[in-house]
């Protein structure tokens, strides 16, 4: 066997192994120089910041690391923030990591304890403090997507095609969607949960009526996906289905999943399915003869497999 082709072989390997498990990764890129900047290139891929320590512990990696600072330019492409990390430190990880095409933030803003003063924070949205980035995948509980208004015209979002918001859809009803803001978003989730209760009809036009209109800002918009937690045969999803049904809107299919944070970091392997699934559903349904009525994905996010429900 060539040289080359065992070096290939033994990097295939390597990187399969530690992309399946971050220990065996970090063992992995002590055995020498070469399978180091083979596992270098995983181990820095995604950055999650779970705490304010994980934080801690990559600014000093960035700080102090041999490495030539375009090595973390070039291989940091998605970045989780999991805690409300502060703006500060958000600006010193993207004047180093400024490739990274993938965000996640999953976080409630920190609430001071009874009797204590908010802590000082400089004004503006998080979105604010990251704008040399220009994200193609966005997925956000809260943290980016702040109340009451995410800024959505901010440079940051103009890039973004595929963006998932878990805020309750209350929220996403009252925000500010400018025109042509998103003008590269083709792909779209937003959450519709409303535990066992029965919606209004009021309730129903007005969510309506406000996605309506973000479809009609976001010109390139493909597909857009309305996460729901009842069945599909509860009065009030039914309800939902009709009212895009009677405006014969094909880009908005409705999907019950009630883990949402299982399939939701930004352009994981399982949210990358989701996303073409959704894309298929759309299509077929753009193309079926009209009155066929609403379709329904129902995804596992254990196995990430679906089926498709038609409500004739």
């Amino acid at each position: 066997m060539p040289p080359r082709l065992v070096q290939d072989v033994l990097r295939i390997v390597f990187e399969t192994a530690a992309r399946a498990d971050r220990r065996s990764a970090l063992n992995l890129a002590l055995v020498n120089k070469t399978s180091q900047g083979w596992i270098d290139r995983i181990l820095y891929e995604t950055v999650r910041l779970r705490y304010q320590r994980t934080t801690n512990n990559l600014l000093r990696t960035l700080e102090t690391s041999t490495k030539p600072p375009s090595f973390f330019a070039k291989q940091v492409k998605s970045l989780a923030i999991l805690y409300d990390i502060r703006p500060g430190d958000v600006e010193r990880i993207v004047a180093v990591c400024g490739g990274i095409q993938n965000i996640t933030s999953w976080f409630l803003p920190t609430r001071p304890a009874p009797g204590a003063a908010p802590a000082p924070r400089p004004p503006g949205p998080l979105a604010h403090f990251m704008g040399p980035l220009r994200p193609k995948h966005l997925s956000s509980w809260h943290g980016i997507l702040t109340l009451p208004d995410p800024h959505l015209a901010l440079p940051f979002f103009s890039e973004v095609t595929h963006l998932t918001v878990v805020n309750a859809w209350e929220e996403w009803c009252s925000w500010p969607w400018p025109h042509d803001a998103l003008e590269a978003l083709t792909h779209l989730s937003l959450d519709f949960t409303f535990g066992a209760r029965a919606l209004a009809s009021s309730e129903i036009e007005r969510m309506g009526g406000a996605l309506m209109h973000i479809l009609s800002v976001c010109p390139a918009l493909k597909v857009c996906g309305l996460r729901i937690d009842q069945r599909e045969s509860a009065p009030s999803v039914v309800e939902v289905a009709e009212y895009f049904d009677k405006l014969r809107e094909p880009r908005v299919l409705l999907y019950r999943n009630r883990e949402p944070f299982q399939i939701r970091e930004a352009r994981s392997e399982n949210e990358m399915r989701f996303w073409a699934t959704l894309t298929k559903n759309a299509k077929d349904l753009a193309a079926a003869e009209p009155g066929v009525g609403r379709r329904i994905v129902a995804i596992n996010p254990a196995t990430q497999t679906t089926r498709l429900q038609i409500r004739w």
